[in-house]
């Protein structure tokens, strides 16, 4: 369970990070005010990633695993 929180706080901060990028290299393209939703948004979708990340992962282990025995 912790390491479930661990992943989702690395992925916001991954987010905000990706967001401040956009800010500070993307132009003014973007209202400033929102940016804020722009990291948790970016967060989440990271986080989805690396939830489909690690369940392919799973299931290719998984699967290697019973074919060798």
């Amino acid at each position: 369970m912790v390491r479930e929180w661990i992943v989702l706080a690395l992925s916001l901060g991954l987010g905000a990070h990706v967001a401040l990028g956009f800010l500070l290299h993307g132009g003014q393209d973007w209202p400033t005010e929102s940016y804020g939703y722009y990291g948790i948004f970016f967060g989440v979708f990271i986080y989805v990633v690396v939830q489909i990340g690690r369940s392919i992962w799973w299931v290719m282990k998984g699967n290697r695993n019973t074919q060798g025995s």
